[in-house]
């Protein structure tokens, strides 16, 4: 079986690299995008945080929410989406193994 020398083809690469078409500076631009997009990043999970605490406040005021977020595979995030989707769980009546609607 034949091996490679890793070191050496990296050497070869680096080498061809630094001889190729593009910008010099343009690793600079890249690091500065990269940048740019880690804060845009830090800031969409910062204003994450705060949507879901006020999620978490509201939440806290619904009587059966408690005992819903009980069940396991239920958060805080799925609960407020299925409650508003369903516009509550008053409308709703369990019929043996059911849940149907009350008309």
């Amino acid at each position: 079986m034949k091996r490679h020398c890793g070191a050496r083809k990296a050497k070869t690469l680096i080498e061809l690299a630094n001889h190729s078409v593009g910008s010099p500076s343009a690793t600079h631009y890249y690091k500065l995008h990269l940048k740019q997009l880690l804060a845009e990043y830090d800031l969409a999970c910062e204003q994450l945080e705060v949507v879901e605490k006020e999620i978490s406040t509201v939440l806290e005021r619904i009587p059966f929410a408690k005992s819903i977020l009980a069940i396991k595979g239920i958060s805080v995030i799925s609960l407020a989406g299925i409650l508003g989707e369903a516009g509550g769980l008053s409308l709703m009546a369990v019929v043996g193994d059911d849940l149907l609607i009350k008309r």
